[in-house]
Parts: C-alpha cells; structure tokens; sequence
C-alpha cells in the first residue's frame, strides 16, 4: 500500500511507538511542508519524535516526496493539508492518512480514500505484517491520542478470530 501522510497521524504513530512497524509494511510519502512542520520546526525544541522522523527521512523508510502543485478546487484546505491533497493527487497513491477529523471530513466529501492512524495498526494485522499481540500493544500505546470509540472498534478487530 502506498500512502501520503500528514503531520498529524504521522506524529501520532511516532509518538506511539508504530511508526517504524508502518513505515515497514507500506509505502509511506510525505509533502515537503509535512517534513517541514513534524521535523524542522520542531527539532530546535528538542521533541524526540521529530529526531526519529528525521531518521527515518535519512535511511528513506519515509519519504519526502516534492511534487508539482496541483491544487483542488474539489476540497478546501489548509496549507499543509493543500500540499498532502496534491501530493495524493499527482501520485499514484492508494490514500491519505490523517487523525485530523475535520480535514478526514473533508477528504471523504471529495472522494478521497483515507485511513486513521488506527485504521493502519489494523491493516498492519489484517494483512499479517505483524502478530496481533504486537498490534494490540501498539494499539495501547496509541490510546491516548485517538477516541475512545476509534480504540473500542480497533480493539474489537483485532480480537476476531479469523
């Protein structure tokens, strides 16, 4: 699978501990502004998650992809969510992956396929790229930043028995 990230979900899977096990299984890109605002302007304040976004930039597990601007008049968007959108638009991509709600509002107003940080930890299992014991505690380790209600239904997936 092939995937643009923005710096919301890609900041809360770092944080979580499931970006490396993501970054592993699929494809993941992002915009320049995305490396931007999760590496550059944040690394001078010593957040540890943008040093270990930045390495993988360096071992390109994630990529930084600069494309041509192709702006939509379909979805209405801020600059960094601009810049993801049109990267997804430029590229053969399969879809988007944000946890900002009202920009994954946007995105399924304008037909465009996304996935939540937790919707990823739960393709990592379906697809068998890792055990469920170790997506449930990545699970666990991303429940403080998502919903309740995200965490019960990921949580109820990963338990199916196949």
């Amino acid at each position: 699978m092939k995937i643009v990230m923005d710096s919301d979900c890609l900041v809360k899977l770092t944080k979580s501990g499931a970006k490396e096990a993501i970054v592993s299984a699929m494809e993941v890109h992002i915009p320049p502004l995305v490396k931007k605002e999760t590496v550059d302007e944040v690394k001078e304040r010593g957040y540890q998650d943008a040093f270990i976004i930045e390495e993988n930039i360096d071992r390109k597990v994630l990529q930084v992809v600069k494309h041509e601007w192709k702006k939509s008049s379909a979805i209405s968007a801020t600059k960094g969510e601009a810049e993801v959108i049109s990267l997804y638009l430029g590229g053969n991509y399969d879809a988007i992956a944000s946890d900002d709600q009202r920009f994954l509002k946007r995105l399924e107003a304008a037909n465009i396929p996304y996935l939540t940080a937790t919707a990823c930890l739960v393709y990592l299992y379906k697809n068998k790229k890792v055990e469920r014991s170790a997506a449930v505690g990545m699970l666990e380790s991303l429940k403080p930043f998502i919903s309740r209600d995200e965490y019960a239904v990921a949580k109820l997936y990963m338990e199916e028995k196949s």
